[in-house]
């Protein structure tokens, strides 16, 4: 029997619409009753999805016994985990000559960065955009033929409801942002973002961290936000720390946060974002047709290793287990399994695994026959107090061709609602408010346009940069263990593609220099 849910799919909840009830702002009371003459249309039930998880916890978490191998593949490199950094492992072993075989848990590979197919339009599930040319996303843009798009500035509504565009330019900051110590501490956080040049954090990151890089890896984003007294940049900071980096600015440390926003200040000062039609899935998926014939649909539940090979047992859709023999093993898969995936390995990496954070995140897909936001914004930030989606991304923006009116919500969860991803009414209840509270902010008429309503939970979605975990925990957590390296945004506890496929062709590298073959 398949272990994998349906991509999207209805839930029956009761005999009426699930946002009958509960979206005070699209019915008065009215509207709620079984009047036969009521006007108002209801929103309909949401349908929503999460990624396959019953055989990770059958296995992985509830430690199951794995049955015996019923069939053995051998390959040089195996790569376990099918993501962005899966994928360009896969892609840079391949270019060096080395054979591969990719075990992906779920039934299409891509991670985080997948779509889904609305009317017309391709819509994002979790990734979006990213921010860097780097030569590896450019080699991989050039292997799959792809040009990427640059995308339209950021909107911000702010506190007070204003909708402004380019917000960090003198003038829309003299306009907006009528307080003055509000107005100029934004511009001190700008200037002296702007002026770091190669003092800027990066990424991968270093093996020690200087005295400085570890004080802001050891700092909160609110705590260095501070300085600047800005009360707007502080909501904003916090907002997108919980959209982009999986957790409050209170949790997530300083060095993330200055490296991944000097690229949000946006066009007038020299940064583009970068997608295609549909978001980065288009990267994804057509990398995913170059090793379509090197695929191997499973759950990774066992890697050990020997002086002379890696040795991978799969839980594959039917249930039975495929061994995998490899010279080298890259694993892209979330390091928070690697304590069971792996038993051979140190104690001291098993608690830097389990030091490290991960976030559940939801987004919410909603399809309308009219317009819901701006047609010419692609991510607009909601920063009016109380809000529990961050921001709002509008995919149709790049897809010009499209007739389909739809947005997605962005909406960062507290890791203790992770349980709630499993549990298909409370999901779908906790999708209604979220949606209850956008819509209040609609027209009659806009509300009354909605047709459906999709939701995608990722329970163990994004790494989150805390305070303290860039500074050993992720060096200790990546560090290979005899054949076996490490990939994946993990490897620097920072979620951002260009980590994803920097640490994806790093690993290739390790394996190459182990081989021998690092000069060839």
């Amino acid at each position: 029997m398949s272990s994998r849910r349906a991509f999207l799919y209805t839930l029956a909840l009761g005999s009426g619409a699930v946002f009958t009830a509960s979206l005070s702002s699209c019915a008065n009371q009215s509207d709620t009753q079984s009047d036969s003459h009521a006007s108002h249309v209801l929103m309909p039930e949401p349908r929503t999805g999460t990624p396959a998880h019953r055989i990770a916890h059958q296995y992985l978490r509830d430690g199951a016994r794995i049955p015996e191998p019923s069939r053995t593949r051998q390959c040089d490199v195996v790569v376990i985990g099918g993501g962005m950094s899966g994928l360009a492992a896969a892609f840079a072993a391949r270019d060096a000559g080395f054979s591969t075989i990719v075990v992906e848990a779920e039934s299409r590979a891509g991670g985080a960065a997948v779509s889904t197919r609305i009317g017309d339009a391709s819509v994002p599930l979790g990734s979006v955009y990213f921010v860097s040319r780097t030569p590896e996303l450019d080699a991989l843009l050039h292997a799959t033929d792809l040009t990427p798009v640059v995308c339209p500035e950021d909107e911000v509504i702010l506190a007070d409801g204003q909708v402004v565009r380019n917000l960090w330019s003198d003038a829309t900051l003299r306009s907006a942002i009528k307080d003055e110590r509000d107005r100029q501490g934004m511009q001190r956080f700008r200037d002296d973002l702007l002026a770091m040049g190669d003092a800027l954090p990066s990424y991968p990151l270093a093996p020690t961290l200087s005295a400085r890089d570890a004080a802001l890896d050891g700092t909160s984003a609110a705590d260095y936000m501070r300085r600047y007294g800005s009360r707007t940049a502080d909501a904003l900071i916090n907002a997108y720390a919980r959209s982009s980096m999986g957790a409050a600015s209170t949790i997530t440390n300083a060095y993330c946060l200055l490296n991944f926003y000097q690229s949000e200040l946006g066009g007038e000062f020299g940064f583009s974002r970068y997608s295609f039609p549909g978001g980065t899935s288009a990267l994804t998926q057509r990398l995913a047709k170059l090793h379509a014939d090197d695929m191997q649909h499973g759950v990774a539940v066992r890697v050990e290793t020997n002086a002379q090979r890696v040795h991978v047992e799969v839980i594959a859709d039917d249930g039975s287990c495929v061994r995998i023999v490899a010279d080298y093993a890259i694993v892209a898969a979330p390091k928070y399994q690697l304590p069971r995936l792996m038993p051979q390995m140190p104690a001291v990496q098993r608690d830097a695994c389990a030091a490290m954070t991960y976030a559940p995140y939801v987004t919410i897909q909603i399809a309308s026959s009219r317009p819901l936001q701006d047609s010419t914004a692609y991510d607009t930030w909601d920063i009016r107090p109380g809000r529990s989606y961050t921001d709002v991304i509008n995919p149709i923006v790049l897809q010009s061709s499209s007739k389909q009116h739809v947005v997605s919500l962005y909406m960062a969860c507290d890791i203790a609602e992770r349980r709630m991803l499993m549990d298909d009414r409370a999901f779908a209840e906790r999708v209604a408010k979220v949606v209850d509270e956008y819509a209040a902010g609609l027209t009659d008429e806009q509300r009354g346009s909605i047709t459906s309503v999709h939701a995608w939970g990722w329970g163990h979605g994004i790494v989150v940069p805390t305070v303290g975990s860039h500074n050993g925990i992720a060096q200790r957590a990546s560090a290979p263990i005899d054949r076996i390296v490490f990939a994946g945004t993990d490897n620097d506890a920072a979620p951002a593609i260009e980590n994803a496929v920097a640490n994806g062709f790093a690993a290739v590298k390790q394996v190459r220099l182990f081989a021998g073959t690092a000069g060839s």
